[in-house]
């Protein structure tokens, strides 16, 4: 009689060398990882303490308290000027930031190197300054200059109280306009990575009150429409942020 358990037993073998073949073929190298994306990260002080709204408990260059309500600004072409051989980086952007609601933003890779500063646009380069330029978000929108005004967008809108003769005063610091756009530099040398880490610009809010130009909120309150008072914003804007690299 035909033993019924040969085909058992030949099963086994064959499971068992079939799978013993399997183990030792080479296992393919694991493909490399790609760099994890760099971040770009806006914190807003005045004079070292952090921002906190609608509260009348900062005085600017002028003596002047005031609070703040509102901020929401552009950056763009951000430059890391190289060294030690490193050549320049620049990243365009643009981005939109609402202080209220600021978000790390994604800059993608980010080349490895030494750098000794930077410069950047605080606002939109002239080719984007333009009615229609930027998508038609609610942000872009509502951040459109006029046009009889001569049309394109605010490079920023800085709104609050301030204290004259004891009551509580609107001012709007609007900034637009090719001629009044800040080109704001960051000196301090930092070495980047090549995978992740963060620059992280702090805007020191009572800068735009302070250098060269002491801003007077009792005869500035509202700077649009105003060529005097958007060039005194552009030059100290030009002063007000630092950069730093956090691996």
């Amino acid at each position: 009689m035909r033993n019924r358990f040969l085909p058992t037993l030949a099963t086994c073998i064959f499971l068992f060398f079939g799978t013993s073949c399997r183990q030792d073929e080479p296992v393919p190298p694991a493909s490399p990882s790609s760099p994890a994306p760099a971040m770009l990260r806006v914190a807003y002080v005045v004079d070292g303490q952090p921002l906190a709204f609608d509260t009348l408990m900062y005085t600017n260059e002028g003596g002047t308290v005031y609070s703040v309500t509102h901020l929401e600004h552009y950056l763009s072409e951000l430059v890391l000027i190289g060294s030690g051989g490193t050549p320049n980086d620049t990243l365009h952007g643009p981005w939109y930031v609402n202080a209220a609601n600021a978000v790390d933003l994604d800059l993608g890779t980010l080349r490895a190197g030494q750098y000794s500063g930077a410069t950047m646009l605080l606002g939109l380069p002239p080719a984007l300054n333009v009615t229609g330029a930027l998508p038609n978000t609610l942000a872009n929108i509502n951040m459109a200059w006029p046009d009889p005004m001569g049309g394109g967008y605010h490079f920023i809108k800085f709104e609050g109280h301030f204290m004259a003769a004891e009551v509580p005063t609107g001012f709007a610091m609007h900034v637009g306009k090719n001629e009044f756009l800040p080109v704001c530099t960051m000196l301090g040398s930092f070495t980047t990575t090549g995978n992740g880490g963060t620059l992280k610009l702090t805007f020191n809010l009572n800068e735009v009150f302070r250098t060269p130009h002491i801003y007077d909120l009792n005869s500035g309150n509202y700077s649009m429409g105003s060529m005097a008072l958007m060039g005194q914003l552009r030059d100290n804007c030009a002063n007000a942020f630092t950069l730093e690299y956090l691996p």
